[in-house]
């Protein structure tokens, strides 16, 4: 499946959606996102009949999908269904309209199943070991229990924001009295299952569409940093502050909240009460939010390429993905791996840096990483590359260790470091900005001496002297440009670690 596109139509309770990926190392990249929202679950009666309205609308919605990957040469797609079409009594007469008028062969999931991939793509792209999984769709909510990144438990409950909305709230503002109902219904879903009694490790992983736009809502109360939602924490305690909030409002008032979805305003309360009721029940403090799901679980499963037995696996999957979609040049970043490991090595010999082993994989992963936005300007790379490693869906890492890595793969001197911290007031302390500077200037100096791109530099030797460090670099080949730029860039490292740096070429 080598940069093929792939698709997979998503068939839920409350949307529709077409999405196109492509695979990219060892994850994939989502390039066209097309959803139709229709509320399925809304036009199922009480025998549980789909009526014809909502297969006319489904019809609709997948002749557009055709017409979407025809467009894009898309040929490889897979189309499943979920809680509205697995819930509906006359399902197999939808499916069977569907090829018959689309072309489309629908593979209906069970809520076992629904669980799983879901489950797949948290730990493919999240660096967790144990906790739960949450996936509140529009007619079901699937929560998984995996420990040691294996699957233990899994069950898809009856109720989704579509479900409760209809079930508990009458009119276009929520009642305490139906709120009270609604709580107690979910409560009783929740004790069924002793293993959901507690959250492994305090973790809970939210997934799905109600988990974003909360999110989103609460970064921008929070005038959070433009990392994404994806490993966001959404805490218990800005969770209850929104549902405090937002209980109030109506359908109406809600389309002012900044963040929230004019197509989810009508459902975010029944999702927020899933939320708090669980985290109630579990006794965790806070929610990761996950932006991959379902159909990135489906495609991640089909690939057979990448190793995701650890959570360094996934970070390294990570930043693989980063490295393919902004065409980073191979060669160079394989000189870049090599200086660094070796500058590394000899600063450790001769003990003018310590480091953890978490701190040097985070050193390794800034250096694969390093001036990536060059592609994009050579005159403002730092910049670029700050700006690209913020905005970017960072797979596998925290919003902090983000945040660590596109300040040290970004490093240009310490008034720009500087610059670029003052949107992370408070995140790090004057001992992890230090390392950042030291770090950021070690690898300025390795990206200096592949100045030419021509991988000259065969080895070098760091050795410690009474004036200072001696780095003996060895080259095949004219190293003058090597030379230039990392005598003029040494200084940064110099600073950073106040002392003299020599260096010294030789040819091999």
């Amino acid at each position: 499946m080598d940069h093929s596109r792939t698709a997979i139509i998503d068939i839920g309770s409350n949307t529709v959606r077409l999405v196109l990926y492509k695979e990219q190392g060892a994850g994939i990249e989502e390039f066209r996102n097309v959803k139709a929202p229709l509320r399925l679950r809304r036009f199922l009666d009480e025998n549980s009949k789909m009526s014809g309205e909502g297969v006319n609308l489904l019809l609709e919605a997948l002749r557009n999908f055709r017409e979407v990957l025809d467009y894009y040469d898309v040929t490889e797609v897979e189309c499943t269904a979920t809680a509205a079409l697995r819930q509906a009594v006359n399902r197999h007469e939808i499916i069977q309209r569907v090829r018959e008028e689309t072309g489309f062969l629908i593979r209906l999931l069970s809520g076992e199943e629904e669980a799983y991939y879901g489950l797949s793509a948290v730990l493919k792209t999240m660096p967790v070991e144990n906790g739960l999984t949450i996936d509140i769709g529009g007619g079901s909510t699937e929560i998984t229990l995996f420990e040691n990144r294996k699957l233990k438990y899994s069950h898809s409950f009856p109720f989704g924001v579509v479900s409760l909305k209809e079930q508990f709230i009458a009119e276009d503002r929520m009642k305490p009295k139906e709120q009270k109902k609604m709580a107690e219904y979910i409560r009783q879903e929740f004790a069924q299952f002793s293993w959901l009694n507690q959250a492994p490790d305090g973790i809970i992983v939210a997934i799905g569409g109600s988990a974003r736009n909360l999110a989103n809502i609460q970064q921008l109360k929070e005038n959070y940093p433009p990392l994404g939602v994806h490993g966001y924490e959404l805490t218990v305690e800005a969770l209850n502050r929104l549902r405090d909030e937002l209980s109030l409002l109506s359908y109406q008032e809600f389309v002012k909240v900044d963040g929230l979805s004019n197509e989810r305003a009508d459902l975010i309360l029944p999702a927020i009460e899933v939320f708090y009721q669980l985290a109630n029940h579990t006794g965790t403090t806070g929610y990761f939010v996950s932006s991959r799901g379902l159909r990135d679980g489906i495609m991640l499963e089909r690939m057979k390429s990448g190793r995701w037995d650890t959570a360094w696996d996934v970070k390294r999957n990570g930043v693989t993905r980063l490295i393919e979609v902004y065409g980073h040049d191979p060669e160079h970043h394989h000189q870049m791996m090599k200086l660094t490991e070796m500058m590394l090595t000899g600063f450790e010999k001769e003990s003018v840096l310590n480091m953890t082993k978490q701190e040097r994989f985070m050193i390794e992963q800034a250096a694969a990483l390093f001036y990536l936005g060059e592609y994009i300007s050579s005159n403002s790379k730092s910049r670029h590359t700050f700006y690209l490693l913020i905005n970017s869906l960072f797979d596998g890492f925290t919003h902090r260790e983000k945040a660590y890595l596109s300040l040290t793969a970004s490093f240009t001197n310490n008034s720009k470091l500087k610059q670029y911290l003052e949107g992370f007031d408070g995140w790090f302390s004057k001992e992890e900005i230090q390392k950042m500077r030291e770090y950021g200037a070690l690898l300025k100096l390795c990206f200096s001496l592949n100045n030419s791109k021509r991988s000259v530099v065969q080895d070098l030797n760091v050795k410690k002297k009474d004036t200072g460090l001696l780095i003996t670099v060895y080259c095949e080949g004219n190293e003058m440009a090597e030379r230039y730029q990392s005598e003029k860039q040494k200084r940064h490292l110099e600073k950073a670690l106040q002392t003299n740096i020599n260096l010294q070429f030789k040819q091999k």
